[in-house]
């Protein structure tokens, strides 16, 4: 039970890592303007095609048969964690400069799927239904992306990369019903946009 927990996590957090990154990386690239139309014609797209799935019986049978892999039980009624994590890139792209956002979305797409797989592999001591050990994982991705980013680019500050990547670990342990797919990218972005003032 336990490995095909991780395997499934391990293929949601695949895809959801490739869609970040690719998001990420378009941002170092491209305008931030590009970035955002497209952005917000994917995610217009597939909202509306999550909307017409959970509506039309027929759609919504074809879309659980073809998505099975990666679909969580409560989302064959409900949106899916993608929608979420779209409009949380999306949301990020539209608020916060180009050199704060792309890190945001980085850490959104690497630590959360990092710490959902660590905290069913090993995680033992609970906070908010979240495991210690998956925070822990979540914390030191985070903050190996931040330095790469940070000594590469040399935007954001290390030392501001280093807040978001706090930041980020903070909002992805908070209680499950605050969607990590929206806390974690606005909520390390906004900590950077401020730590970037007082430094």
């Amino acid at each position: 039970m336990k490995a095909a927990s991780i395997r499934h996590a391990l293929r949601r957090g695949t895809v959801h890592a490739i869609i970040g990154l690719a998001s990420a990386i378009a941002l170092f690239f491209f305008s931030r303007l590009s970035v955002q139309v497209a952005l917000t014609a994917v995610t217009a797209a597939f909202l509306s095609l999550e909307t017409a799935r959970l509506h039309v019986p027929s759609l919504k049978q074809s879309f659980a048969r073809w998505f099975a892999p990666l679909l969580r039980q409560e989302e064959k009624s409900k949106l899916m964690g993608a929608s979420y994590f779209l409009a949380g890139c999306l949301i990020t792209v539209l608020a916060f400069p180009q050199d704060i956002a792309p890190l945001a979305i980085i850490f959104l797409s690497l630590g959360d799927p990092t710490a959902t797989v660590i905290g069913i592999w090993k995680g033992r001591t609970k906070l908010w239904g979240k495991s210690m050990e998956g925070n822990g994982a979540c914390f030191v991705v985070c903050l190996l992306a931040g330095s790469v980013v940070a000594t590469l680019r040399g935007e954001p500050p290390l030392a501001v990369a280093i807040v978001g990547a706090i930041f980020a670990t903070i909002f992805q342990a908070l209680p499950r019903w605050l969607n990590d797919n929206l806390t974690i990218p606005l909520g390390a972005a906004a900590a950077m946009a401020v730590a970037k003032i007082l430094i």
